[in-house]
C-alpha cells in the first residue's frame, strides 16, 4: 500500500488499520485514542489484531472511557498481551457523567506488553498532567481531539524508534513524536483527517517544557 504522506520518518496511510497493519514493520510502541461512541465498539477488536504489529517486549497504550475498561481488558488479554499498568490524564474539564451520578476527573490509559523482556529505558510517570494550550490545539484540530501526551513515548522509546498510532485522527501522536525524535506510522480512515495531520506535522517543533 501506498502512503498518504512519507517525510522525516513520518508516514501516515489513509485507510482502514485492519488492512494495513500486516504491511507494516515491527514498532517498539502503540500509542492510540480510538474513538468512543458505541458505533465504533469494534475498533477495540482492530486494535488487538494491530498489537500484532508490535516487536517483542514492545508496549501498547491507549485511552479509553472509563466504562470501556472491561470490553478492552478482554480484547488484549485476548490477543495474548500482559496487562501491566494503569495510567491516568487528568480531566481538567471534569465533566459529570449523569447517568452515572460521577464527575469524571481523570481519563484512564491501559498500557499492555507483548511477550518477551519488557523495554524500559526510563522512568514512566503514571499521572499525565498536561497544559491547556495543548489541549485547546488538539482539539481545534479534530472533534475528539486530544492533548499531546508525550511521557510514554519518552519513556518506552528511544530516538529513531518506530511509534504506531492506528487510529491517527489529526496526527497527535505523530506530531508528538516527531517532536521527540521518533519515527512514526499513522493510519486514519478519514482523508480529511490525513490533511488535517500532514498540515499539523508541517508545522514547527512544539515546546515540551521540560
Amino acid at each position: 500500500m501506498n502512503p498518504y504522506y512519507d517525510e522525516d520518518g513520518i508516514t501516515i496511510y489513509h485507510g482502514d488499520a485492519a488492512e494495513v497493519w500486516p504491511t507494516l514493520p515491527k514498532v517498539d510502541l502503540i500509542f492510540t485514542d480510538p474513538p468512543y461512541p458505541k458505533e465504533f465498539d469494534h475498533v477495540w477488536d482492530v486494535l488487538a489484531d494491530v498489537s500484532g504489529a508490535l516487536k517483542e517486549g514492545g508496549s501498547l497504550f491507549t485511552q479509553l472511557g472509563h466504562y470501556q475498561m472491561p470490553r478492552v481488558m478482554d480484547a488484549l488479554s485476548g490477543a495474548g498481551l500482559t496487562y501491566r499498568w494503569l495510567c491516568i490524564v487528568p480531566n481538567q474539564n471534569q465533566p459529570i457523567m449523569h447517568g452515572w451520578n460521577i464527575k469524571v476527573c481523570f481519563k484512564p490509559v491501559l498500557w499492555y506488553t507483548k511477550n518477551g523482556p519488557n523495554r524500559m529505558p526510563r522512568l514512566l510517570i503514571d499521572e499525565w498532567s498536561f497544559r491547556r494550550s495543548t489541549f485547546a490545539q488538539s482539539q481545534g484540530a479534530h472533534k475528539w481531539g486530544q492533548p499531546i501526551l508525550e511521557e510514554p513515548i519518552i519513556a518506552i522509546t528511544e530516538p529513531d524508534e518506530i511509534v504506531l498510532d492506528p487510529f491517527m485522527g489529526s496526527g497527535t501522536t505523530l506530531r508528538a513524536a516527531k517532536d521527540l525524535g521518533r519515527k512514526a506510522i499513522g493510519i486514519e480512515i478519514e482523508e480529511r483527517h490525513c490533511e488535517v495531520a500532514v498540515k499539523r506535522l508541517a508545522q514547527g517543533v512544539l515546546d515540551f517544557d521540560k
